[in-house]
């Protein structure tokens, strides 16, 4: 089964709920370093309780953002299940952050409710580049994303 297919088998509590969009205006771009090398660090921050995912440059190839898949056990590196996942809108498979080169991207797959990078809203499958200090959000939640300077 693939993300944006509608889980219409599965328990309710488990099944991603499909949002209104309509409280959220669209975004400013922002003008961030795109560059990414292994000297960095990527954070990612829920904004709304605080919850951080951190990521060493050299671990980055392709990091999966959704939520716990509790009939595969599946977990994906960036679990947003207890931050109200559910609740917020995010798939299973949301979206992921690719590396190409000496940059980030990010891809929507097929969500439910959606991928934004700073208010806009992504085409499905197609990657846009991130930026330091983009905000990306999955159905009804934010994440901010920081690039760090990791000190030698």
């Amino acid at each position: 089964m693939r993300c944006g297919t509608p889980l219409v088998d599965m328990n309710k509590e488990q099944a991603t709920r499909t949002l209104d969009n309509t409280d959220y205006e669209e975004g400013m771009p922002k003008w961030g370093m795109a560059r990414f090398n292994g000297k960095m660090r990527l954070l990612l921050q829920v904004l709304e309780t605080g919850q951080e995912f951190r990521f060493d440059a050299d671990s980055v190839e392709e990091i999966v953002l959704g939520r716990h898949n509790p009939d595969t056990g599946e977990v994906p590196q960036v679990d947003l299940t207890a931050a109200g996942g559910i609740d917020k809108g995010v798939s299973r498979n949301h979206a992921v952050i690719i590396r190409r080169d000496a940059a980030l991207h990010i891809v929507d797959n097929n969500s439910a409710n959606g991928t934004y990078l700073n208010g806009q809203k992504l085409v499905a499958k197609q990657p846009r580049i991130l930026r330091d200090g983009d905000d990306i959000r999955l159905g009804h939640l934010v994440l901010r994303v920081t690039f760090q300077l990791v000190e030698a």
